[in-house]
């Protein structure tokens, strides 16, 4: 267990959060299936880091649980001209260490970004355009960029400010309890993989939170997770399973809460490599010459496949809906053009014949089988509608930390997972455009798809600076990948919460679960 060597060292223990007195009424202890593998903030863009570095660290911006972009470490900022923008740093915000947040502490961070080694999903695509962090003075920085680069402000949301004195400190030191933020809470201790504890920054610029302490616990179990709640073991969870949803909800000591979520459950396709390591010819049939996953009409087919109804309705049991892009449509930015792809077996079957399989092919889905709802039965239902097309499906279920790290050294001929987006455009910079890491695209995507014409349509829309007219190049952009099946979208989920009585959670489109989003009842 790492603890921090300050003055907080001695508060270890969270007291049970339903245990009576005024003291123990600030403390807040939550359980989540998400497991928080690291505390370097620029390591792993992921849903874990996201929710649990927030107590800690902050960006110059934030995102609200609107998708809308609010002021946090720079008070305001303007555009200069197409290829720089202005901030405003905040004068009042300090370091938990008590040194004073500035520019230079912005500079470092960013230039840490990009060199972080062995990062399973860096964070390089939300500074991709960014050619240089100028120094105006201690409170105002302009970002230069390469080209116009309309989302910048957004995109710096997702970079975490830490202090230029850390800036060269190695993953390794961070993990070993080298953490000072700006944010609402100070780290006290961390347990890689069962929990973190953390205590209230009475000092935060934006005043104090409600809970004093806070403990995040890791269980990975969904009977585990629903059991500590109704013991009063825990405050609040997440990822509720659907079958306990009911109890929960008739049982007067507990709130439910459930929200939209700005996430796809999607399958990612080899179609870039002439042979793939999980693709072979059926029994009985001549060896594969070529990759089947590299024909678009094979990709149509597997989305034909798919009956998006029967995952959501039964599988998920209503707590997903079917998806055709990255977000859902009620989010502004997704295209108004798209639908889910229907179920379809016949012309699904039909375009396996024309592509040349028949008789289909072997092929494996890799997933995760401890990080999503239902994630090893989704992958399982997958395949087995697969196999009623016609092709011979093996499932493999991988540890979460294991599957990442896997699929980016491209170990994986197809695979499900989930991507989570905050604006239309970044699931087009991160897991649609051909991998340029240079270039701080494609940074999400595994399997290496790449389309001149879709990269093309992506840069355009992340160029344009107009807003309608972005807006229409997002729309292109999206249409001319989901046509190409550069991705599978399956569905997206929803977020389902339940709390103590006294307790409501704010829920975000974003996979979170937080002390932040937790606010006694009014």
């Amino acid at each position: 267990m790492i603890r921090n060597a300050g003055p907080l060292a001695a508060v270890a223990t969270i007291a049970l959060a339903l245990s009576t007195g005024p003291v123990a009424a600030q403390n807040l202890t939550l359980a989540t299936k998400l497991q928080l593998s690291t505390l370097d903030p620029h390591f792993f863009n992921g849903f874990a880091t996201a929710s649990a570095h927030a107590h800690i660290w902050e960006g110059l911006t934030r995102i609200n649980e609107r998708l809308e972009l609010e002021p946090e470490l720079a008070e305001s900022w303007q555009m200069i001209d197409n290829h720089t923008w202005e901030f405003k740093l905040r004068r009042d915000v300090r370091f938990h260490d008590g040194s004073p947040f500035t520019a230079d502490d912005v500079i470092a961070s960013i230039a840490r970004v990009p060199n972080v080694p062995n990062s399973p999903a860096l964070f390089t695509s939300f500074i991709r355009s960014v050619k240089e962090v100028v120094k105006v003075d201690d409170h105002t920085i302009r970002v230069i960029t390469n080209g116009p680069a309309p989302t910048q402000p957004f995109d710096l949301a997702r970079v975490f400010i830490i202090s230029a004195r850390d800036a060269q400190a190695t993953t390794s030191e961070f993990n070993a309890g080298k953490v000072n933020g700006t944010g609402p809470y100070r780290f006290t201790s961390w347990e890689n993989g069962v929990s973190v504890t953390l205590s209230r920054n009475d000092a935060w610029w934006r005043g104090r939170e409600p809970w004093q302490k806070v403990e995040l616990r890791t269980i990975a179990s969904d009977a585990s997770r629903v059991a500590a709640l109704l013991s009063g073991e825990v405050d609040g969870i997440d990822v509720v399973p659907t079958a306990d949803k009911p109890r929960i909800s008739s049982d007067s000591r507990f709130r439910s809460i459930s929200g939209t979520a700005g996430v796809v459950q999607y399958i990612a396709l080899d179609a870039v490599r002439e042979q793939s390591p999980f693709v072979s010819a059926a029994p009985g049939q001549p060896a594969l010459t070529r990759n089947p996953l590299m024909d678009k009409r094979v990709r149509r087919a597997l989305s034909l496949s798919l009956n998006r109804e029967a995952l959501t309705e039964r599988l998920m049991e209503g707590s997903a809906t079917p998806a055709s892009q990255f977000l859902p449509n009620e989010f502004e930015g997704t295209s108004p053009n798209l639908r889910p792809d229907p179920f379809d077996p016949n012309r699904a079957k039909a375009l396996l014949r024309e592509a040349g399989y028949p008789n289909g092919f072997r092929l494996t889905l890799h997933s995760t089988n401890d990080r999503y709802p239902k994630d090893g039965q989704l992958a399982q239902a997958i395949g087995q509608m697969w196999t009623r097309a016609g092709l011979q499906v093996t499932v493999e279920g991988v540890p979460g930390q294991v599957f990442f790290a896997a699929a980016t050294r491209q170990e994986y001929s197809a695979f499900s997972a989930q991507y989570g987006v905050n604006q239309a455009s970044d699931g087009l910079r991160a897991v649609i455009h051909t991998n340029d890491a240079k270039a701080g695209l494609g940074a999400a995507n595994r399997t290496r798809f790449s389309n001149p014409r879709v990269d093309a349509l992506v840069v355009a829309a992340l160029t344009e600076m107009d807003p309608a007219k972005r807006r229409e190049a997002e729309h292109r952009a999206i249409e001319a990948a989901m046509e190409e099946q550069a991705i599978i979208p399956v569905f997206h989920p929803t977020w389902d919460f339940a709390v103590r009585r006294g307790l409501n959670v704010v829920s975000r489109p974003e996979r979170r679960f937080n002390a932040l989003m937790v606010r006694p009842a009014e």
